[in-house]
């Protein structure tokens, strides 16, 4: 058998414990990314309400069916309420723009074009493309339905 000392097996030890942490991380942030940046569809957001209300509150079908379209109606008005939110973020962004290119040279203001193209780029990513080709190229999309 080897001879291996305490401070080895201490060393191996550690170099697993940072491979497991280092793993965990990586596959923990990219499994998550999505799920943190999209919101759900309303849909979804419904279909998850009531599940939870189920099994919770233990419903009955006749319950079930009278509760279902006020749930789904709530989780389409915070939909809308999300878009509006999303909408005013994105004019807020414009509004920013073009105050601050009213300070820079023409170089400078092609830079910022620039530097928005990109941030619409990011947003597009994360959050996939805009439905219809809504919007086309001023702002950064909502989440597709």
């Amino acid at each position: 058998m080897n001879t291996l000392t305490k401070g080895k097996i201490m060393v191996y030890l550690a170099a697993i414990f940072v491979a497991g942490a280092a793993a965990g991380t990586l596959v923990g942030y990219t499994t998550g990314k999505d799920k943190f940046i999209r919101p759900p569809h309303p849909s979804e957001m419904a279909d998850h309400i009531l599940k939870r209300l189920q099994t919770r509150l233990e419903l009955t079908p006749a319950q079930e069916a009278k509760i279902r379209p006020l749930v789904e109606q709530s989780c389409a008005e915070m939909e809308a309420i999300r878009r509006e939110s999303s909408h005013r973020v994105l004019e807020a962004f414009k509004k920013m723009n073009q105050q601050i290119a009213g300070h820079l040279t023409s170089e400078q203001k092609r830079r910022l074009e620039e530097l928005e193209q990109e941030r619409r780029e990011v947003v597009r990513k994360k959050c996939g493309p805009r439905p219809n080709g809504e919007g086309s190229s001023t702002h950064g999309p909502p989440r597709p339905e």
